[in-house]
């Protein structure tokens, strides 16, 4: 898998990011690694990720994917993509440096990429001075996953965050309190003191949608409304 990454296999499905209230209004496309095999089999990250992982090859799939996430800004200015950045690559210094470096190099296209930190590593110290650093260019930062990754409440009022996107298990697994608040609505009320776009993840179902609405998430994302696809050729 990684030399697929290394040898150009490498190719992305995208999925909207909507406004929860207006499905049409899309806020971006966050992009999905695809990888083709030596046999023209391609596969989604679910089936390499761990692997990617495990074998610290995934600086080079973030640093691939942003070249090709870039690439595709600068072909279409209508175009407002999101990006996968392990935490763990954010974390070390080489590496983040490199990635820094590809956004400096294409500033002016900073103001319609998202960064989407994935959790696999803890988002601590330098790392979110890093995030800092990036939003400084224009990139606007997204916390994925939370309430099942490694952030903390307490170290997410740390983050300097514009979106914060409420992990797909947490939406299809509400609970009610005996107040009668529903455990989302508790934990979108917390992303909400972080940042003002709070994007539910994993909407499949209309009972899905409807639990997001009632917890006051501004966006949502999910195969209810279409799923990762390839951008239309222009």
């Amino acid at each position: 898998m990684s030399k697929a990454v290394s040898d150009r296999g490498l190719s992305f499905a995208a999925q909207k990011v909507s406004q929860i209230d207006a499905p049409e209004k899309v806020l971006y496309l966050e992009c999905f690694a695809r990888i083709s095999d030596a046999h023209g089999v391609v596969h989604s990250a679910r089936d390499f990720a761990p692997y990617l992982e495990s074998s610290m090859a995934s600086f080079d799939l973030d640093a691939r994917m942003l070249d090709l996430i870039l690439s595709n800004l600068a072909k279409d200015q209508s175009l407002v993509l999101g990006c996968n950045i392990s935490a763990a690559n954010l974390a070390a210094p080489d590496r983040w440096k490199q990635i820094f470096r590809q956004i400096e190099r294409h500033s002016e296209l900073a103001q319609r990429l998202v960064l989407e930190i994935t959790e696999t590593y803890p988002l601590v110290g330098e790392g979110i001075e890093r995030l800092r650093t990036v939003r400084a260019l224009g990139c606007r930062v997204a916390i994925d996953n939370f309430g099942a990754g490694l952030a903390t409440p307490a170290r997410l009022l740390t983050v300097p965050a514009d979106i914060i996107k409420i992990d797909a298990s947490l939406v299809r697994n509400v609970r009610m309190s005996q107040k009668g608040q529903s455990s989302l609505h508790y934990l979108v009320g917390f992303a909400s003191c972080v940042a003002p776009i709070i994007v539910a993840e994993g909407i499949e179902k209309t009972e899905h949608l409807e639990a997001a609405r009632a917890s006051g998430a501004t966006h949502m994302q999910g195969f209810l409304f279409g799923k990762p696809a390839a951008l239309p050729s222009r």
